[in-house]
């Protein structure tokens, strides 16, 4: 018979090799972000084939994150999950050695799919490591890839500083160590009544969530009245409701749409909305502000994300303990959500002098609100669905992530270059430049901002206009961080009210914990039925 401080040390090696298998998903987009730059250009790669190229990663990661998890539930989730890291470290090696664009592609998909099953089974195996300490588990799971991030992160980017493909050879690296590590101390799960394998869920909700993604993506560039955004989005939607309709029928559905009744489930898909698009503003439109207003170096910018990324680990460590002490998620949630509003509201206003120590202080207590808030809808997906679909429900988690960081990205680009770009005309004609002018004076504010040869302009009037063109866009900035904290703010209102829902139901006994049956009816109005029966 195992000890108590044998089985602890058991679950806590069991957990860093869950964590260390999560990892891929968290370094994947710095090493690629770092190494698709030269990458690009050795392989000669046209504008919009390193635009695909970048992003097709992502994308067969939203394809086949709910169909891996599936396989889980099926085939067992941690030979699905090991199977995955083996993919990643063919795809990371296929793409670190690819002579063409076509074989980098390739490589990059297969890493996609790798990552999709690693990532979504690692937090699915969680309920079977510490079954009854999920909030600690996944507050564990979260820190610990975080921080791995920022030191994995840092070796990616000195890899690839000695050439693109070896930036690349980064993942298959950690996939190797992830896999060996996960090759003892964790247990197999699998469901032993899953019926017939749901090909037109499945597949409707690979298409659906590609075209949602590609097509949010593809907004910022030739606007949401374009073919290549409106065709994909409108494929999207329609493949989602009929993934919707068709599981909601079934009678064994690939994923458990019937939970989403459940009204902390419900509740927890809003609170993702709310920080992944928080999180992609942050990531990307202050990026931006620090490198074109404030002509911060990448590494700078990289540097001064970093108390950020801290702050998330601080923050996922306390959500997990004071969800283990009883402190309800509702109180979490309602802090976090809050403070993420708050600390939107702040950016807002920004100028063009703002001290970093002004982003500096939102951006930690933002950090530490956005995984306050992760770990406490988090454990909802591991610990309510059926035991038989565990994998699937815990790889939706990763989908609504990647829906609304596409989202947030894509909502803060069109607000920020539409202002920016109505700002530019405005300020051209109220200083009365010629519309035969006006491309003279936008090209040499392009021309600053990519870094270009400047000797062929007057050095006064330069300054002049990027002056100029730095209040508009700190202008335009603040606007569109005021909306997005209108956004953060209507799904925080939708996560209150689910669980306020879900906080009278429990008190009145409609609500209990623990998983949840098939049809999402909570377990305590099931019994109740089966009494009065």
């Amino acid at each position: 018979m195992a000890t108590p401080s044998a089985t602890r040390k058991g679950t806590t090696a069991a957990l860093i090799a869950l964590t260390a298998a999560s990892c891929l998903q968290v370094v994947d987009p710095t090493a690629n972000n770092i190494a698709i730059v030269g990458a690009g250009s050795d392989l000669d790669m046209s504008s919009s084939g390193r635009a695909f190229a970048a992003s097709v990663g992502t994308l067969a990661l939203a394809a086949f994150i709910l169909t891996t998890g599936s396989l889980g539930d099926r085939l067992g989730r941690r030979k699905i999950m090991r199977l995955g890291l083996l993919t990643a470290i063919v795809g990371g090696v296929i793409t670190a050695i690819a002579p063409t664009t076509g074989i980098f592609i390739l490589g990059r998909a297969v890493t996609g799919l790798g990552i999709a099953a690693s990532f979504g089974l690692s937090f699915a195996l969680l309920r079977e490591v510490a079954p009854d300490a999920i909030p600690k588990a996944v507050a564990f799971w979260l820190a610990g890839q975080t921080a791995a991030a920022l030191v994995l992160g840092v070796v990616a980017g000195w890899m690839a500083g000695f050439g693109w493909r070896l930036g690349y050879l980064t993942m298959p690296i950690i996939a190797l160590v992830a896999f060996v590590m996960c090759l003892r101390g964790l247990p197999e799960a699998k469901s032993d009544d899953v019926g017939r394998f749901d090909y037109v869920g499945l597949g409707s909700i690979a298409i659906s969530l590609i075209g949602l993604i590609y097509g949010l993506s593809n907004s910022s560039t030739y606007g949401w009245g374009a073919a290549q955004v409106l065709v994909p989005l409108i494929i999207g939607v329609v493949c989602m409701v009929v993934f919707i309709w068709w599981e909601a029928r079934v009678s064994h559905p690939a994923f458990p749409v019937k939970l989403f009744k459940d009204p902390e489930l419900a509740g927890s898909v809003a609170t993702g909305f709310s920080f992944n698009m928080w999180q992609a503003v942050v990531m990307i439109q202050l990026s931006m502000l620090w490198q074109y207003v404030y002509r911060y170096e990448p590494v700078q910018v990289s540097l001064g994300q970093l108390p950020m990324n801290l702050a998330m680990v601080v923050g996922a460590m306390v959500a997990g303990r004071l969800l283990s002490k009883g402190v309800p998620a509702s109180v979490n949630l309602i802090v976090g959500h809050v403070l993420l509003i708050g600390t939107m509201l702040v950016f807002g206003f920004s100028t063009t002098t703002s001290p970093y120590i002004f982003f500096a202080i939102p951006m930690i207590i933002g950090g530490f609100a956005r995984m306050l808030n992760e770990t406490t809808m988090g454990q909802f997906f591991v610990a309510k669905p059926p035991p038989a679909l565990t994998g699937a429900m815990a790889s939706s988690k990763t989908a609504i992530g990647q829906t609304s960081f596409a989202l947030g990205t894509a909502l803060s680009s069109t607000f920020l270059f539409g202002q920016y770009g109505r700002g530019i005309a405005d300020a051209l004609e109220k200083a009365n430049v010629e519309p035969s002018q006006q491309g003279y004076y936008t090209g040499m504010i392009n021309q600053y901002v990519s870094g270009g040869d400047m000797s062929d302009y007057d050095p006064a009037l330069v300054h002049k206009a990027v002056d100029q063109a730095s209040k508009v866009f700190v202008d335009s900035l603040s606007g569109t961080m005021f909306i997005i904290a209108g956004f953060l703010a209507f799904f925080a209102v939708i996560s209150t009210l689910f669980f306020a829902k879900a906080n009278r139901d429990r008190k009145a006994g409609r609500l209990v914990d623990g998983p949840l049956p098939l049809d999402g009816r909570p377990a305590a109005l099931a019994d109740q039925t089966t009494d009065r029966a």
